[in-house]
């Protein structure tokens, strides 16, 4: 109501809500839901798009699952697409099928998957980095390499988004940055990354091959370490001082 030009005290005085609750309220960053929210709807946004405004919510669902591994329910697909004002097709149309490796052309995030050797075996590190500016946004650490390795570090990523731009961008970074994510061919191979995620091109791996080049710098070099939890405790220092310096 106050963005259409209603009196904000009036407002608050009708609905009994304290006005300097709604300023503070305007004012916060979006929650990681919210965001996550917001990462759904464009995916949806850009599935629905692609297969030339014909997919109801049962196939954009299932093409959420094939492409990014997202489990979600017809219920929330449907709420979601409601809300953008879109909607599926009746019947079978075959003359635009959705392509593959679509990216938005805005900035994208790449995720990537390490092995560390230690002498109590292999510590899995996944990392998300922030094509255009090279940033580290989220990672997650794990004994084995497992689908919920790349989605803690991606939600760690969402909630990181949340308090690292000011308010003011985080809902434009909620629609355009949160949305096109790239897996390298390493996280493919440790099928870490959803079955029919976008691979990344020469440009994602080269940014990838920089970032761990310098936390090899920062640990000393690539050699196997002593034992899991200090490695993890290394790296975690690492990456700490990575989004500090950022």
């Amino acid at each position: 109501m106050a963005s259409q030009g209603f009196p904000a005290r009036q407002i608050t005085v009708l609905l009994k809500v304290s006005e300097s609750g709604y300023y503070a309220w305007r004012a916060s960053a979006p929650s990681p839901r919210a965001l996550r929210r917001a990462w759904l709807t464009r995916l949806i946004l850009d599935i629905h798009l692609e297969s030339g405004s014909t997919y109801g919510y049962r196939r954009v669902r299932q093409e959420l699952g094939h492409r990014y591994g997202i489990d979600i329910s017809h219920t929330a697909v449907e709420l979601i697409m409601k809300e953008a004002g879109i909607r599926g097709r009746a019947g079978r149309l075959h003359e635009q099928a959705p392509q593959e490796g679509v990216r938005t052309p805005s900035r994208r995030w790449t995720v990537d998957v390490l092995t560390f050797t230690t002498s109590q075996g292999p510590l899995y590190t996944a990392v998300v980095l922030d094509t255009a500016s090279h940033r580290l946004i989220g990672w997650s650490t794990a004994p084995t390499a497992h689908p919920l390795l790349v989605h803690h570090a991606l939600m760690a990523a969402i909630t990181r988004a949340a308090h690292a731009e000011p308010a003011a961008q985080t809902a434009q970074t909620a629609h355009e940055s949160l949305l096109a994510c790239s897996f390298t061919e390493r996280a493919g191979l440790l099928t870490s990354a959803p079955a029919r995620g976008t691979r990344g091109d020469w440009y994602d791996h080269a940014v990838v091959g920089a970032f761990w080049d310098t936390v090899h710098r920062e640990l000393d070099g690539p050699s196997p370490r002593p034992d899991t939890p200090s490695l993890k405790d290394r790296l975690m220092e690492t990456f700490d001082r990575f989004t500090r310096r950022a």
